[in-house]
C-alpha cells in the first residue's frame, strides 16, 4: 500500500473522533475529585499508546503508521482538554456558593453537594479569607437551614436570615 494524503487524513480524523469517543466517555463516567493527577498519568499514556502502535504499523503497514504519529499529539491534547474541563464541571458541581457584602467585608458561604456540610468565610480584601463558621445544613423544602454550635440561619429565596442575629435578611449573590 502506497502512502496517501487524503487516506491519512481522513483516517487521522477518524482516529481523533474515536478518541474522542472514548475518552469523553472514561471521563463523564469517572469521579475525579480535583485529581489533577489523572492529567499527568492520562495524558502521556494515551501519547504513548499512539507512539507505540505508531512504532509497530511503521515496520508492518508503514502508510498508517503517520496516522498514529499524527494521532499521539490530537489524542493527548483532546485528553487534556476533556480532563480539565470535566474536573472544572465537577468542581463547581460539588458546591453552591453565595457571597454577600456588609460594611467592608465580603461574606462566602459555601455549602457541599456532597455531604451536608457548609462553611461560612470572610475576606477583607481580594486574596485575603477566614473561615469562622463550619456547620451542618438541611435541606427543607425550598428553605436551608444552617446550624453551627449555638448559630441558626437559614437561606430562602435568595436571602440569609439571623445572620448575627439580625432580623433584617441579607440578599445573596450566586457566586461562580
Amino acid at each position: 500500500m502506497r502512502f496517501s494524503p487524503s487516506v491519512t487524513l481522513k483516517g487521522t480524523i477518524i482516529l481523533a473522533l474515536l478518541d474522542l469517543a472514548i475518552i469523553w466517555f472514561w471521563v463523564k463516567n469517572e469521579d475525579l475529585d480535583g485529581a489533577a493527577m489523572y492529567i499527568y498519568i492520562v495524558v502521556p499514556f494515551v501519547f504513548m499508546i499512539n507512539l507505540i502502535i505508531g512504532g509497530v504499523l511503521f515496520f508492518l503497514k508503514r502508510p498508517y503508521s503517520v496516522m498514529f504519529f499524527i494521532n499521539c499529539i490530537s489524542s493527548s491534547l483532546i485528553a487534556f482538554w476533556l480532563f480539565t474541563s470535566e474536573m472544572t464541571l465537577q468542581a463547581k458541581a460539588a458546591y453552591d456558593i453565595w457571597i454577600f457584602d456588609l460594611q467592608d467585608t465580603t461574606y462566602r458561604i459555601s455549602k457541599s453537594n456532597k455531604y451536608n456540610e457548609f462553611n461560612m468565610s470572610y475576606s477583607l480584601h481580594p486574596g485575603s479569607s477566614w473561615s469562622f463558621i463550619n456547620g451542618t445544613y438541611k435541606q427543607h423544602k425550598d428553605t436551608l437551614l444552617l446550624n453551627a454550635d449555638s448559630i441558626r440561619m437559614f437561606i430562602h429565596s435568595g436571602k440569609l436570615y439571623n445572620f448575627r442575629q439580625s432580623k433584617t435578611p441579607i440578599t445573596l449573590k450566586t457566586y461562580d
